[in-house]
């Protein structure tokens, strides 16, 4: 076989200690052109009694909560009306569903605040959930409230699912090992700079690489501007080999968990909650977010200005399938 030099440099860039030889064919791209046309938007109630309101796709284009904005796909929430009955923002999801995959998401800013009040309020998510929850799983690849600094990556399941997670980065810290684990799942606590809120947006984003395979759960994280980042956006419609990435930032294997038959038929989801279960209690235990209302719902209703940066700008999302 002939190797491309683009596949070279990938080779060159990420290379490190195999963790597993899989190499994965590119089979869909979303970006500019075609992501509305491939995901919906679901304007159901918040299933985490968040204070927000989903539009629906009509409401949320003549808004301006839904564009495309210089060549990439914005998803943001109302930052400028108050709201009595939770803040109008947006959810989307696959019409597609997956069972296994390799999937890129180049993501240049996600949602965050800057101001006063920073991101309190703010639940901001990209993760994958089948229609059967919890029963056909759940992935939280990007996933935070208020004011937390790092990602949180997290998988749910029903009960009896126990994940070893020994061959993530030594930076992060496993918090559950039960991902039937009440509402925390089984979670990893990243404590890297720069790969979630307001630090991921000063930095251009990055690259999030998730592979989900028959016997483990993958993430890893490129920094925009990392030779890494670099190689995987310039891949095209190249084969990419996880083995060459190095250690995930997160890593999950089935323990007493059967991850082929746990997690299946699953949406690929991006949304914008505020407050909500969790989001509410980390307000109330977050010095600089509880010093500005009484209730993370009083200050979300109130303050629409503190939202300007509450959006995701997602250049694409590469759907890759696993060689024989």
């Amino acid at each position: 076989m002939i190797l491309s030099a683009t596949a070279i440099g990938i080779g060159a860039l990420l290379s490190a200690v195999p963790v597993c030889a899989a190499s994965y064919s590119q089979t869909k791209v979303y970006d500019s052109t075609n992501f509305f046309d491939g995901f919906n938007f679901t304007s159901d109630a918040d299933p985490s009694g968040g204070f927000v309101k989903y539009v629906d796709a009509e409401t949320a284009r003549s808004s301006g909560m839904a564009k495309i904005s210089n060549g990439a796909v914005y998803l943001g929430a109302n930052y400028v009306d108050k709201s009595t009955n939770g803040r109008p923002s947006t959810r989307v999801r696959s019409k597609d569903v997956f069972t296994s995959g390799l999937f890129v998401a180049d993501i240049a800013h996600m949602p965050a605040g800057t101001g006063k009040g920073g991101s309190c309020g703010i639940w901001p998510a990209y993760w994958t959930s089948g229609p059967d929850w919890p029963n056909s799983g759940e992935i939280d690849i990007i996933e935070g409230v208020n004011g937390q600094k790092s990602n949180a990556v997290t998988l749910h399941t029903a009960k009896g699912c126990n994940m070893d997670v020994s061959g993530s980065e030594s930076t992060a810290n496993q918090t559950s090992a039960d991902c039937e684990d009440s509402d925390a799942g089984c979670s990893q606590a990243t404590t890297s700079s720069n790969n979630y809120g307001a630090a991921f947006n000063a930095n251009g984003g990055g690259v999030y690489v998730t592979e989900w395979a028959s016997l483990s759960i993958n993430v890893w994280f490129f920094p925009r501007g990392t030779a890494a980042a670099n190689a995987v956006i310039n891949a095209g419609a190249a084969d990419l080999d996880v083995a060459k990435f190095g250690a995930p930032l997160a890593h999950f294997e089935g323990n007493t968990c059967n991850i082929a038959e746990r997690f299946k038929n699953n949406y690929i989801i991006f949304n914008t909650n505020f407050c909500g279960g969790w989001a509410s209690r980390e307000f109330l235990n977050d010095k600089t977010c509880a010093s500005l209302a009484d209730t993370c719902n009083d200050w979300v209703a109130n303050n629409p200005a503190a939202f300007n940066e509450a959006y995701w700008l997602i250049n694409s999302v590469k759907i890759y399938a696993r060689n024989n």
